[in-house]
């Protein structure tokens, strides 16, 4: 098994038990046209409108019970045509991997350009214990790299994509509609606001707090965006306010002493 797999699979569910890091939402229709599916620890996320539907990232690989998570929240994954990753990790990108199934097999695929290095293997994506170790998610050729701040209208859907790199190069997160936030793995948030995501999983951790402050200083400063809701990685569904960027020069920290989110689960992978 490629390491990051085996890492996300059979060592992380060990080494996170009791820290309460993550609160995902349950799998199901929430307000505004946002669903999500819930997949340990991770959520994937789509929106609709006017029955078009877009997703956001791809979860894990073969990941069991997908199809059934799927029909609870009553989407054919078959018919999204359209599916933005915010970043090529294991998590998020898994579900899109050419050595798994292709959970949206009729998508076109939208990531962050500089993502591209981690896919084609040309650098790694952390360094453990002096070891530095590549990502191994592999997608098919065709998808479209994101070059900065592009717009895309998918069937009347506005999707505003914002590179926020620091967790990965080419971390992107998306404005859909102007009103709802996806921001994959920058921000981790508790009951006190959000945070810069955790140091462990983030590879640059100066550059994402950088990467915050523009994304605050952009949402404040145009009239037309007025965000209702952020759709995070690994905290779930929250409202948004002011609080969401409340302690974004500060990293998310978690221990089993000092849990990051006290109403997270204890065990966020048990099925």
């Amino acid at each position: 098994m490629k390491f990051m797999y085996f890492f996300d699979d059979k060592i992380k569910r060990h080494i996170m038990k009791g820290k309460k890091y993550c609160n995902p939402a349950e799998t199901g229709n929430y307000e505004c046209g946002i669903s999500c599916i819930r997949q340990g620890d991770v959520n994937l996320w789509f929106y609709t409108k006017n029955d078009v539907t877009i997703a956001i990232d791809s979860g894990h690989l073969n990941y069991r019970g997908v199809e059934n998570s799927f029909q609870q929240i009553g989407i054919n994954p078959e018919e999204i045509k359209h599916v933005f990753i915010t970043h090529a990790d294991v998590d998020h990108c898994g579900g899109i991997d050419t050595s798994g199934t292709n959970i949206y097999p009729n998508a076109q695929v939208y990531l962050g350009k500089a993502e591209s290095a981690y896919l084609n293997g040309s650098i790694h994506r952390m360094t453990k214990l002096g070891v530095k170790i590549k990502n191994c998610v592999r997608i098919k050729e065709g998808y479209y790299a994101i070059d900065n701040n592009e717009k895309f209208d998918i069937g009347g859907i506005k999707v505003q994509s914002i590179p926020t790199p620091g967790h990965t190069l080419g971390h992107t997160c998306y404005i859909v509609d102007d009103k709802i936030l996806f921001t994959g793995d920058c921000l981790a948030i508790n009951e006190k606001g959000g945070y810069s995501f955790f140091d462990f999983f983030t590879q640059y951790p100066d550059m994402n707090k950088k990467s915050l402050v523009k994304l605050k200083a952009l949402i404040d400063n145009i009239q037309h965006i007025q965000l209702e809701y952020v759709c995070t990685g690994h905290s779930g569904i929250r409202k948004y306010s002011d609080v969401i960027f409340a302690h974004i020069d500060e990293s998310a920290q978690f221990s089993k002493r000092k849990p990051f989110d006290d109403k997270a689960p204890y065990d966020a992978f048990i099925r």
